[in-house]
């Protein structure tokens, strides 16, 4: 039963996201496909080898560790808060103009923090 909750919060992980990353990529993010401080590479690596069991090992950037050439090389269930992220749902709670897309992404939290209260025993997000 852990085992296909473990891969179903994976996949939770994967498909928030998929739905995040876009809006990190775009006009609206203060800094595109990129981390907003070290302190949140801090928060990831932790937050694996807490829960996950997982050594992340850093890439080659001075100072965001996790940083590739792409955006962040860390897969998105180890690293919930910046998954979960986009500047426009912290600033104002919701994308603005886009119910659906602002629905999609409490289901999926919602979810996510279902499951992990379940696998992990607290929630990541």
């Amino acid at each position: 039963m852990a085992d296909d909750l473990r891969r179903r919060l994976i996949a939770l992980y994967a498909d928030l996201g998929a739905h995040t990353e876009p809006e990190c990529a775009g006009s609206r993010c203060a800094k595109p496909l990129s981390c907003c401080a070290p302190m949140y590479c801090d928060l990831a690596g932790d937050f694996a080898r807490e829960h996950w069991g997982v050594r992340l090992e850093p890439g080659w950037h001075p100072t965001l560790p996790f940083m590739g050439p792409a955006g962040c090389t860390v897969a998105p269930h180890l690293r919930p808060i910046c998954t979960a992220h986009t500047c426009e749902v912290n600033e104002q709670g919701c994308k603005k103009g886009d119910e659906a897309w602002t629905n999609r992404y409490y289901d999926l939290i919602e979810e996510i923090g279902r499951i992990e209260e379940l696998v992990l025993g607290k929630r990541g997000i």
